[in-house]
């Protein structure tokens, strides 16, 4: 038996394997896919299942799982939401099964705050072989070689997961991106990026929509507002929603709290209202320099929103 810390990692441990046949249940999994990636590369085989539990697994993880599309690699989802598995188990064939906290992401494999037990047992291997079999044959647990149900119950996900990343922003309040990212629940936050100022005309239909909101609000008490074009219902945005904002050109970068939403003849009206204290999921300091380069790539790409690796690359 073999316990596994910081100093000796899971990361590290399944690095170095090849030739192997590894089985990974997982409540969730983000960030790790330079890891299977690695994996694969040195000819393992890999069978992978992961749960939705509060929607934590990042749907880029599973979608790199998806487009990988290579016979060494197998991904189920466990797509029962609180119900779903909330395993930690690695089995690596013929004999070797790793349990502890660890989930299947960055965070978790690099045991800097889980542990796990390495043990070598043959029957206790094959045991936790049927569960898995079992486990990928319950109801909800889809492959994803089952296409289009497949492919319907990650639609669902991904706006369950949108939704959660966007309440977690709400609530978070870490001193800086650094402390945000040792959290791996924290795995995205919302992006408004604007092209140009308002114009008098904007402003005022504002300032009249929202008095005709019958809101309560003067236009004294609003700190911001903002506009997008789109269908009716097509808003990536809600109510309450605090959201990463910057001009396209990298200026007037800051966290705007999207507290009242109005719709009017193809545009949205999105307000700020004046707080004493604003929410931020973490204070940007001497991050907004950083993220002075990313912001016009961002704009380009149309992005309303950004994930840990997006602010991983921009900040380190």
């Amino acid at each position: 038996m073999e316990i596994l810390d910081y100093e000796d990692s899971l990361e590290t441990y399944l690095g170095e394997l090849s030739g192997k046949k590894i089985t990974m249940v997982s409540a969730f999994a983000s960030g790790t896919e330079p890891l299977i990636d690695t994996l694969i590369e040195n000819d393992n085989q890999l069978d992978i299942v992961v749960g939705t539990i509060n929607s934590l697994t990042a749907p880029d993880f599973i979608e790199h799982c998806v487009n990988e599309a290579n016979p060494a690699l197998a991904l189920s989802v466990d797509f029962r939401y609180q119900a779903s598995v909330n395993w930690k188990l690695y089995l690596i064939e013929p004999d070797i099964v790793i349990v502890g906290s660890a989930n299947l992401t960055q965070v978790g494999v690099s045991l800097v705050r889980d542990t796990c037990v390495v043990i070598a047992d043959a029957t206790l291997y094959e045991a936790y072989l049927a569960k898995v079999q079992a486990l990928k044959g319950t109801d909800g647990v889809l492959a994803c070689s089952n296409s289009q149900a497949f492919e319907e119950a990650l639609e669902g996900y991904r706006e369950h997961h949108r939704r959660m990343q966007a309440g977690l922003t709400r609530t978070a309040h870490y001193l800086d991106s650094e402390s945000w990212l040792e959290d791996d629940t924290n795995q995205s936050i919302p992006l408004f990026i604007w092209y140009s100022d308002h114009s008098q005309q904007s402003e005022d239909e504002a300032r009249k929509y929202l008095k005709s909101s019958s809101d309560g609000v003067a236009w004294d008490d609003v700190r911001e507002f903002f506009t997008y074009e789109c269908a009716e219902g097509a808003l990536p945005y809600e109510e309450g929603d605090v959201v990463l904002t910057a001009r396209c050109n990298g200026s007037h970068i800051g966290f705007y709290t999207f507290d009242r939403i109005l719709y009017r003849d193809g545009m949205y009206y999105i307000y700020a209202y004046r707080k004493k204290r604003y929410a931020m999921p973490f204070k940007l300091d001497g991050d907004k320099e950083l993220l002075k380069e990313a912001i016009p790539v961002w704009y380009e790409e149309c992005r309303t929103e950004i994930n840990r690796t997006d602010i991983l690359r921009v900040i380190r």
